[in-house]
């Protein structure tokens, strides 16, 4: 039965939207994080991260470095901070402005955060100002993929249960998207997951996916979401 499955790792990167807001406590004074409260605004099930720990946090950076700079550069921090986290760059999108971060994941307690972020700027790393901020933000992170593809255009996250992804024939503008998965939540029985828009870079070219956050066990449903996508886009583009 294993041999019959595809691991596949990879890189991409994800596009979502969500609520950020400035972190006051916890952080090297004076310099600007942001915490995303709720990471996957359309699901409301139980399998949620721990509201104890820190979510999604971004570092926000006085100047852009390269996905490639900034993976160096974790990978040299990893060596001697004595916490599991996970770093990848990316940028945030409000109406007027546009921020380079590093967005971290899976620290443990919010305590640790002044070290990393000392770590960084033994590295040249210089973050942003401090400023109040409370507002929906595009978020686009550059990231690594570990999934196993479990049938032709469904993978499941090999590092997350509740994240899986489906393949799409094409790309949709942002806006297109959002609609798109407005109409799908209103006509499935179950509409309680949310979905980003993401890239997998492979061989043969770049894979447009959807990552679906969503109870595990629900193989039926994610399939019936990939394909009222696909009914979508063959409408659009009839």
């Amino acid at each position: 039965m294993c041999q019959d499955r595809t691991l596949i790792e990879t890189v991409g990167y994800i596009k979502k939207e969500q609520n950020l807001t400035t972190v006051e406590n916890n952080i090297i004074p004076h310099t600007l994080v942001l915490e995303s409260l709720h990471p996957f605004p359309g699901y409301h099930g139980t399998n949620l991260p721990d509201k104890s720990k820190p979510r999604s946090l971004f570092l926000i950076l006085t100047k852009e470095h390269s996905f490639e700079d900034i993976a160096r550069i974790t990978k040299q921090i990893k060596q001697n901070f004595r916490y599991d986290f996970n770093a990848s760059a990316g940028h945030i999108h409000f109406k007027t402005t546009s921020y380079p971060c590093i967005r971290i994941k899976y620290l443990k307690s919010f305590t640790f955060l002044p070290e990393l972020q000392g770590l960084y700027q033994e590295h040249g790393i210089k973050f942003a100002k401090q400023k109040m901020i409370d507002s929906q933000g595009l978020i686009v992170i550059n990231k690594n993929f570990y999934v196993d593809e479990l049938e032709e255009g469904i993978y499941n996250d090999l590092e997350e249960d509740s994240k899986f992804y489906i393949d799409l024939p094409k790309d949709l503008p942002w806006d297109v998207f959002k609609e798109f998965t407005l109409s799908i939540k209103n006509n499935v029985d179950n509409s309680d997951f949310d979905a980003a828009q993401g890239i997998f870079y492979r061989k043969e070219g770049i894979v447009e996916v959807v990552r679906l956050y969503i109870c595990e066990g629900q193989l039926d449903k994610i399939k019936t979401i990939r394909r009222l996508y696909i009914d979508l886009i063959e409408k659009r583009h009839k």
